[in-house]
């Protein structure tokens, strides 16, 4: 766009850019829901806020190293790795950045857990379709066990995996799987916060024979669920309840593609936007279920959680198939880094940025506002907005 510039943004911080702020209300689109903007405008400003945290916590843990080979993150949406441009997609009507970092983290990066959720939603939802023709039921599983505020996020994980492990390696566990006819199984894994401190849980789409009863396949589970947890020590008879937990740990849910969506949007905005948990926070039940892992990162007086999250996270998995199911389904392998990284073949338009152009945008932290005056009116908006930045092509 326009000859290479030489002027260099002026130190504006991030989050402090005012000319930015000002022209939000002017980027508004009449034919574009006004919610979906608010979405991609708080994924935005919730990665300025988790990238500013983890640069600090960079610093802290490996002092001098670049903050982006500690924490993806940091970079991802933000350093270049190619020529950099806006591209709008092939019948779309909204534009993305080409030519950043990604850094394909479903756990840490709201910009690319919104990428890779929407493919794994088409994926569970392929496996629906899968079950359906093939005459299978479907119903989904809850897995839960006790926790208390003391206990390390990573502690939990290391002894819930070590109790579904137990779960699934049992005689009485693949008897039942052979009673019930399980065909496969989808397994996501979900990580919350509240009163009681961590909370990870599981929820697994199960594809079985559609006349088994809801509560007799819940009871059997239960039972060996709590044997499981029992002996990896996450259910002490010294300090838990049997009853509780019998009857709280283990839920099933028999359904079809509303269960599948619910699996595979389990950390979608809708449960962790700011204006959802801000509606959750002023109730005890708010706080007794407790927030999602990116609330902690906007807060200060959480963001020490959020921390400790990232770390205990780093290499899981969100969504597991059990083996050779997405083989039958139809499903093909993709890590969600190659999801994160995935251009469309096709694009109707493409709007180059220089590199100065790139870091004035970053100064006055205006990154979803240049989205959206692409959006608005293309090449000719994208030069309007940079120059009511203050942004002069080819300044001295």
């Amino acid at each position: 766009m326009g000859p290479p510039e030489t002027r260099s943004p002026p130190p504006v911080a991030a989050g402090e850019g005012p000319k930015s702020s000002t022209y939000r209300k002017r980027l508004t689109h009449k034919d574009t829901p006004a919610r979906r903007e608010d979405y991609a405008r708080e994924r935005y400003w919730l990665h300025g806020q988790i990238r500013r945290l983890l640069i600090g916590d960079a610093a802290r843990i490996k002092p001098g190293a670049h903050a982006g080979n500690v924490h993806r993150v940091t970079a991802c949406t933000w350093v270049r790795v190619d020529d950099l441009s806006l591209i709008r997609p092939r019948g779309r009507d909204s534009y993305h950045y080409k030519g950043l970092a990604t850094c394909g983290s479903v756990w840490t990066c709201p910009l690319c857990a919104s990428k890779i959720q929407e493919r794994r939603r088409q994926e569970v939802l392929q496996a629906i379709t899968w079950a359906a023709s093939n005459r299978h039921g479907v119903a989904m599983l809850s897995l839960t066990f006790p926790h208390r505020i003391e206990q390390p996020l990573s502690l939990l994980l290391t002894l819930q995996q070590a109790a579904l492990k137990s779960l699934r390696g049992s005689r009485a566990y693949m008897d039942l799987m052979r009673e019930v006819g399980a065909a496969g199984r989808i397994r996501a894994l979900e990580v919350t916060h509240g009163e009681n401190g961590w909370h990870p849980h599981t929820h697994e789409l199960l594809f079985l024979s559609p006349a088994v009863d809801r509560a007799w396949l819940q009871s059997r589970l239960a039972s060996l669920w709590l044997k499981a947890c029992r002996k990896v020590g996450l259910f002490q008879p010294d300090r838990d309840d049997e009853l509780n937990f019998l009857r709280y740990s283990v839920d099933v849910q028999k359904g079809g593609e509303g269960v599948g969506s619910y699996l595979a949007k389990l950390d979608d905005q809708r449960t962790w936007g700011i204006s959802h948990e801000l509606t959750k926070s002023s109730s005890k039940q708010g706080r007794r279920s407790g927030r999602h892992p990116f609330k902690l990162a906007a807060m200060a007086s959480t963001s020490a959680l959020f921390v400790e999250y990232v770390h205990a996270m780093k290499g899981g998995r969100q969504l597991v198939w059990s083996r050779r199911l997405k083989a039958a389904v139809g499903v093909s392998e993709k890590s969600d880094e190659e999801i994160a990284q995935e251009e469309a073949a096709q694009v109707d338009d493409r709007i180059a940025l220089s590199v100065d152009a790139w870091r004035f945008v970053l100064g006055n932290d205006a990154r979803w506002e240049l989205t959206e005056a692409a959006k608005s009116g293309g090449v000719v908006e994208v030069e309007e907005f940079l120059r009511l930045l203050g942004y002069q092509p080819g300044g001295g």
